[in-house]
C-alpha cells in the first residue's frame, strides 16, 4: 500500500540519526554521528545537541587548560578567531555561558518498560530463562506477552493492533499529520538511541531472533499511548559559539606542529634490514616501531591488520567460524585452524580437553541457575571462590600465572596451522584458489609498498590487548574487525606469500620475492608490548634470535613510555607492571588504547623514521613512486582512513561528553544481555568508550578531542583524483570531519585542502602567508 510505503520512508530516514551498534563482544569503533556526516562539521554539533542533548565541543574548563599549558598556541587562536569575523571569541571569557540549561532528562515510565522488554528479547545467553516466543520477531513476541505485564497499564489493548509492526505504527500515528510523522519518529528512536542503534545493527546482520527498527517504533509508539506520555525534547546544554573557534585553533596548534617536524626531518638513509616487520597502523604500533628501530637493522612498516586477507578464521577445535576483517569488507573464504603436521596427537588430546572443558561450563551453569541446587553450590563453592577472589586481588599476576597453568592442563596445548587451500569438510568448501591466493597476496603487497627490496626475514604482526574483569576487553583488540585479534589474519597470509606457487604467480605479475625471504606470522599484544613470533624453521635461526633480543629491550623501553602515562602507575620494572595490569580484576585502565589518536600519515617510513610521533599517528605504509596510476592510494583514503576517522570520531565524542556518548564510569556499568552496558539498572545502552579510557581522572580528559588530520606523501594531482572520484571523501574532507594535508615530494611543498576544495600553501617555514591555489 502506498501509505505503508511512504512509512517505511519515513521510518528510515528518522533511522539516519542513530548509528548502528555493534555488541561488546564484536567491537567495533564509530562515529556517534555518522548519519549526520553529510552535514559541516559545526551544523551536525548542533543537531546533536537538540536531539541527543548533548555537548558536542569540548568544555570551557578543558579548553582554558590547553591554552595555558600551551598546547593552544595564543596567537593561532587570535588568527582563528580574526578569520573567522570573531576576533573577540579569543578571550578566555568568550566561553562562559551564564545560566547552563539543566541536563537531566525528565524520568520516562515509557523507557523503563521499553528497557525491560528490550532487554529480555535481545539477550545473548546471559539470562537463565530465555523470553518465551523471541522468534516471532520483537513487536510479534511482546504484543503476546503484554497483557501479563502488570506494570503496563492496559497492556491487553495490544492484541487490538495488527501483528505486522508497519500496519501497527500507521495505527497508531493516524492521528499525526504527515508533515510532523518523520519528526515524531526520530524524536522516538533518539530517545534511546543506544538500544536503537543495537536493534539497527541486527537488523542489518540479520541478526535472529529478528527485529527490526519499525517492531521497536510500535512498541515504543504503543508503550507512549499506554502512558500517555510524548517523546520529551532532550535537554540542551548552552555552549559558547566561540568554543569551535577554540577548537580548531588547538587542532592548529598541533597539526602545524606536526607539519613543521616532519618538514624538519632529514632523509637519513636506514641501514639494510635483515628483518622487515609489518605492523598494523593502530597508534600503539608507533611507540614500539620507533624503539625497535633504534635497536638495530630492523626495518618496520604499516599497514591495516587483517594484512588484506578478508576471510572468516574457524578457530580449531569450534564449529563456527567468525569474520576476522574490518566489517567495510564482507568475507568471501572460511579458513579452518587445523592441526600442524606431526602435531596429531597433540590436537587429539586438545580437543578431548576442549569437549571435557565444555561439559564441565554448562553442568556449573545448569547448578549455579537451578532452583533446587544453587544454595547447594554456594555452600559447597564458596570457600574456594573467596580463597581464588583474594588471590587475584593480592597477587593478580600470580593468580593470572595459576589459572593458565590450570587451564593447560584441562586443554592442553597443541600446535595449529591455518588450512590456506581449498577443500572441503563434509560439503563445506574451505580455503582460497590458487588464482585467489595470488590476488590476494599481490593486493596486500602492492597496497602496503613492499614490492621490492625484501629483507630475509618478513614478519607479519597483527595485534590483540588484554584485560581481566572488563566488558570492554573486546575494544583493545582491532578497531575495525569486530575485536578480533590479528594473529590468525597474519598466519594466513605468511601461509600464502610462503608458498612457493604463489610466489611464482606473484613474479609473472611484477612482484619478485627472493627465495631466501621467509614470511613469519607474529601477534603484539598492545597491553604488555609483547611480540610472539610463530617460529618457521625456514627462516634464519641467528637472525630471529637477534630479532627476539632486540624486541624485548624495545618492548621494556616502550613499556616504559606507555605506563608513565598512566594513572597509579609505580616507578619499576615496567614490563612486569604491565603485565600485573592486564591480569589485575580491579584494573579499569589496562592500557590507553588508542586515546590521543590525532593523526593518520601514508608515507614511506622514511618521511617518519625516528620522529617521536607519541602514539599519536596512524601510520600507513605507501610508496608513492610505485603506484602511478592511484589505486593503493584509492585503497588506503577510501578504507583504513575511513576507519581511522572512525575511531577518531568516536574518541572524540566520548570525551567532550562522556555521560551521552561515551559509556560512563565503569564503578556503576551493569552489563546487559551479554551485548551492552547500562548505567545501573536500567539506561540507554551506553555505546561510547568508558571514562576511565578517555579521561585521567573527572573533567580532566587524557584524550585531546581534535579531529582527524591525514597527511598524504604523494603528488598533488593524484590526491585530487582521488578525492574527486569518491563522494565519502569530499564528504569528510569538504564537511570539517577530517582535515588533508598533502606533501608533495615532487615540489617539496605541503598544501592544505580547505572546506571548498581550494588548497593553501602550509610549507612550514618557507611561505610566511598561506595563499590559495585553484581547486
Amino acid at each position: 500500500m502506498p501509505e505503508l510505503a511512504r512509512l517505511s520512508a519515513q521510518i528510515e530516514i528518522a533511522a539516519g540519526h542513530v548509528t548502528p551498534y555493534w555488541p561488546l563482544t564484536r567491537f567495533i569503533a564509530a562515529n556517534p554521528l555518522q548519519g549526520l556526516e553529510d552535514q559541516p562539521f559545526e551544523h551536525a554539533a548542533r543537531t546533536a545537541a537538540s536531539l541527543f542533548g548533548a555537548r558536542a565541543w569540548p568544555a570551557a574548563e578543558v579548553l582554558k587548560a590547553a591554552l595555558a599549558d600551551g598546547r593552544i598556541d595564543g596567537a593561532i587562536l587570535a588568527e582563528v578567531a580574526a578569520r573567522h569575523g570573531q576576533p573577540g571569541a579569543a578571550a578566555p571569557g568568550a566561553l562562559d555561558v551564564p545560566g547552563n540549561a539543566q541536563r537531566a532528562a525528565p524520568p520516562s515510565a515509557v523507557n523503563r518498560a521499553l528497557i525491560r522488554w528490550l532487554a529480555a528479547f535481545l539477550d545473548e545467553g546471559q539470562a537463565a530463562w530465555p523470553m518465551p516466543g523471541r522468534e516471532k520477531g520483537l513487536w510479534r513476541a511482546v504484543r503476546a506477552l503484554l497483557p501479563l505485564d502488570a506494570e503496563v497499564p492496559k497492556g491487553t489493548e495490544a492484541a487490538a493492533l495488527d501483528a505486522d509492526p508497519l500496519r501497527a505504527i500507521a495505527a497508531l500515528i493516524a492521528d499525526v499529520p504527515e508533515e510532523y510523522r518523520t519528526v515524531l519518529l526520530t524524536r522516538h528512536l533518539t530517545a534511546l538511541a543506544g538500544w536503537a542503534g543495537f536493534v539497527k545493527w541486527r537488523a542489518q546482520e540479520r541478526v535472529k531472533p529478528a527485529a527490526t527498527l519499525a517492531d521497536l517504533l510500535a512498541l515504543r509508539l504503543f508503550l507512549a499511548r499506554q502512558f500517555e506520555e510524548a517523546p520529551a525534547a532532550a535537554p540542551t546544554p548552552a555552549e559558547s559559539p566561540a568554543a569551535a573557534i577554540w577548537l580548531e585553533a588547538w587542532e592548529e596548534t598541533w597539526r602545524r606542529g606536526l607539519a613543521a617536524r616532519l618538514a624538519a626531518k632529514a632523509a637519513a638513509a636506514a641501514p639494510k634490514p635483515e628483518a622487515q616487520l609489518v605492523f598494523c597502523i593502530d597508534v600503539r604500533s608507533e611507540v614500539l616501531r620507533r624503539h625497535l628501530e633504534r635497536t638495530g637493522p630492523w626495518e618496520t612498516l604499516g599497514f591495516a591488520g587483517f594484512f588484506g586477507a578478508a576471510v572468516a578464521v574457524r578457530p580449531f577445535g569450534e564449529d563456527a567460524a567468525y569474520a576476522s576483517c574490518p566489517v567495510l569488507l564482507q568475507p568471501r573464504h572460511v579458513v579452518p585452524e587445523v592441526a600442524a603436521p606431526g602435531a596429531e596427537d597433540a590436537a587429539a588430546a586438545r580437543l578431548a580437553g576442549l569437549k571435557r572443558l565444555k561439559g564441565a561450563k554448562g553442568g556449573l551453569r545448569a547448578l549455579k541457575e537451578s532452583l533446587a541446587g544453587a544454595f547447594g553450590f554456594v555452600e559447597a563453592s564458596g570457600a574456594a571462590f573467596g580463597a581464588a577472589m583474594v588471590a587475584r586481588t593480592v597477587a593478580p599476576g600470580g593468580f593470572g600465572g595459576a589459572v593458565k597453568r590450570l587451564a593447560e592442563r584441562v586443554v592442553p596445548p597443541a600446535p595449529t596451522t591455518p588450512r590456506v587451500a581449498l577443500a572441503c569438510d563434509d560439503g563445506v568448501t574451505t580455503g582460497l584458489s590458487p588464482a585467489e591466493q595470488v590476488a590476494t597476496a599481490e593486493g596486500a603487497l602492492r597496497i602496503m609498498g613492499l614490492t621490492t627490496g625484501f629483507a630475509p626475514v618478513v614478519v607479519l604482526c597483527g595485534h590483540g590487548g588484554q584485560a581481566v574483569n572488563n566488558p570492554f576487553v573486546a575494544g583493545l583488540d582491532c578497531g575495525a574487525c569486530g575485536g578480533h585479534r590479528g594473529g590468525p589474519n597474519a598466519r594466513i597470509m605468511a601461509a600464502i606469500l610462503n608458498d612457493a606457487a604463489v610466489r611464482q604467480g606473484l613474479a609473472a605479475r611484477g612482484i619478485a620475492i627472493p627465495a631466501a625471504t621467509v614470511f613469519l606470522a607474529a601477534e603484539h599484544d598492545t597491553t604488555t608490548d609483547r611480540l610472539a613470533i610463530w617460529d618457521d624453521p625456514r627462516a634464519d635461526a641467528a637472525t630471529v634470535a637477534r630479532l627476539r633480543g632486540d624486541l624485548e629491550a624495545a618492548r621494556a623501553k616502550a613499556t616504559a613510555e606507555r605506563l608513565a602515562r598512566l594513572p597509579n602507575s609505580k616507578p619499576g620494572h615496567a614490563v612486569a607492571a604491565a603485565e600485573r595490569r592486564a591480569a589485575d580484576w580491579a584494573e579499569p585502565r589496562a592500557e590507553w588504547a588508542l586515546a590521543r589518536n590525532a593523526g593518520f600519515i601514508v608515507a614511506d617510513r622514511s618521511f617518519t623514521r625516528g620522529l617521536d610521533l607519541e602514539g599519536r599517528c596512524f601510520l600507513h605504509s605507501y610508496d608513492w613512486r610505485a603506484d602511478k596510476e592511484g589505486a593503493a592510494l584509492e585503497v588506503i583514503l577510501t578504507a583504513p582512513m575511513v576507519v581511522a576517522e572512525w575511531i577518531n570520531t568516536q574518541y572524540y565524542f566520548s570525551t567532550v561528553d562522556n555521560a551521552v556518548f561515551g559509556a560512563g564510569s565503569k564503578v556503576t556499568h551493569n552489563v546487559v544481555g551479554g551485548f551492552g552496558v547500562m548505567q545501573g539498572n536500567g539506561s540507554d545502552l551506553m555505546t561510547g568508550l568508558p571514562a576511565q579510557s578517555v579521561m585521567s581522572a573527572t573533567g580532566v580528559p587524557y584524550h585531546e578531542p581534535l579531529r582527524l588530520m591525514t597527511v598524504v606523501q604523494a603528488p598533488l594531482a593524484r590526491v585530487e583524483a582521488v578525492v574527486a572520484k569518491h563522494r565519502i571523501l569530499q564528504t569528510l574532507f569538504g564537511n570539517g570531519w577530517v582535515a588533508l594535508l598533502v606533501a608533495d615530494p615532487e615540489t617539496g611543498r605541503f598544501l592544505r585542502r580547505n572546506r571548498d576544495g581550494s588548497w593553501r600553501d602550509e610549507t612550514p617555514a618557507a611561505t610566511p602567508e598561506h595563499h590559495l591555489i585553484a581547486a
